[in-house]
């Protein structure tokens, strides 16, 4: 049995990612930080790097740049296949649990995602981000020899330590500094808690919507996000050795980090507004209720939402059609493949349009300091509108 004890978890909380923590600090003290997006930017895959870039980048991409040795890549394209052959299921699971989730880490979690500023003020271009994360890792072939997810995951964890680095300098949390209860941000505790909700929750949410999963589909989903979260900087001891480890560790997890706040519920209203505005003005007040019903009544409580049941024949009717999926896609080989590319296309698709006709560049690291939101005070309610008051 792993130990998933609070003294363990304490021990997590206040552990960051040292490689590329010290990778940034310098970086920063050297005033390379515009280089390296520079020269990050013009990367889609391995080496060779371009002779423009700092030596501490090419030092960190160059100890970053393998899977780990005994990675069962038969698994792996397994899981890659598993998640197109469901991407549409799979991106409702995301979008409507496992990303708002992460919105109930009521000590230091929501904060910093609010603070960054791209939840709540860019939401489109920050959800574009995510979702290009997850596709160019959970695809097939994202992290083989040459595949975009390697270096992918790598940009982002140079992010999350740009992030840490200015969570720490700034001065607008409680008491003027950033609470020591909270651990470090982006702590180690709160990564492996992503990685989770990436995978046990995104499968828990496929479940929930009539996707039939098998056991060993599940124990591949966790692998990929466990091999992901390797190269993402997550620690071994913080690695669930299977699924039922990964469910007592969730609990945990859940019990020690998870309520209601003010930067919670303004990601969430920032959520809920921004995939309400993607569909027609009559499905009003879908969103929040699919979202409620996803998450459960505790979590989505936590972040505001409760269920109206106003949508329910419309979320019946999707499991319906989710169902029929399953079934056509276990039929038959050439239906599998059809939905695996169409998965595929419509995922491609969704990402394309919420980065939108000038997307900039993806994955920059951060280079200013953060500016608190929601640290100091209580949680507002998330308002929610049924379609007769709505009229």
């Amino acid at each position: 049995m792993q130990d998933w004890s609070d003294s363990f978890l304490d021990g997590l909380k206040r552990t960051a990612d040292p490689l590329a923590d010290d990778c940034i600090r310098q970086l920063i003290e050297q005033g390379d930080i515009a280089s390296a997006n520079k020269v990050l930017a013009r990367l889609e895959s391995n080496e060779p790097w371009p002779d423009d870039t700092p030596p501490l980048l090419a030092q960190y991409l160059s100890a970053t740049a393998q899977l780990p040795a005994d990675v069962d890549m038969q698994r792996i394209h397994r899981a890659q296949q598993f998640f197109t052959t469901f991407g549409l299921q799979f991106g409702v699971s995301l979008l409507c649990r496992s990303l708002p989730v992460l919105y109930a880490g009521k000590q230091g979690g929501a904060q910093v995602l609010a603070s960054t500023g791209q939840l709540t003020s860019h939401f489109e271009r920050r959800a574009s981000e995510t979702l290009r994360f997850i596709l160019n890792a959970a695809e097939p072939g994202g992290l083989d020899a040459g595949g975009k997810g390697l270096l992918t995951i790598r940009k982002v964890r140079l992010m999350h330590a740009a992030i840490r680095h200015f969570a720490l300098a700034a001065r607008g949390w409680p008491q003027n500094a950033w609470p020591e209860q909270w651990g470090m941000p982006i702590n180690q505790e709160e990564l492996a808690g992503t990685m989770l909700a990436f995978s046990m929750e995104a499968v828990a949410g496929l479940r929930v919507l009539g996707v039939n999963v098998s056991a060993q589909d599940e124990e591949d989903q966790l692998y990929l996000w466990k091999t992901i979260g390797a190269v993402l900087g997550i620690v071994p001891q913080a690695m669930p050795d299977d699924a039922a480890s990964a469910a007592v560790f969730w609990k945990a997890l859940d019990r020690r980090n998870f309520g209601p706040s003010k930067a919670g519920q303004l990601l969430t209203q920032a959520h809920v507004q921004f995939l309400q505005q993607n569909l027609p003005e009559i499905a009003g007040g879908l969103v929040p209720d699919l979202m409620a019903v996803l998450l459960g009544r505790r979590a989505a409580g936590y972040l505001g939402l409760r269920e109206t049941h106003w949508w329910s024949w419309a979320i019946d009717l999707m499991r319906w059609v989710f169902r029929i999926k399953t079934r056509l896609a276990h039929s038959s080989h050439t239906a599998e493949s059809f939905m695996g590319e169409y998965g595929k296309a419509l995922m491609e698709a969704l990402q394309h349009y919420w980065a939108g006709p000038n997307p900039g560049t993806p994955f920059r690291i951060p280079d200013r300091p953060l500016e608190p939101v929601g640290a100091k005070d209580a949680a507002p309610a998330v308002e929610q509108m049924s379609p007769a008051s709505q009229a």
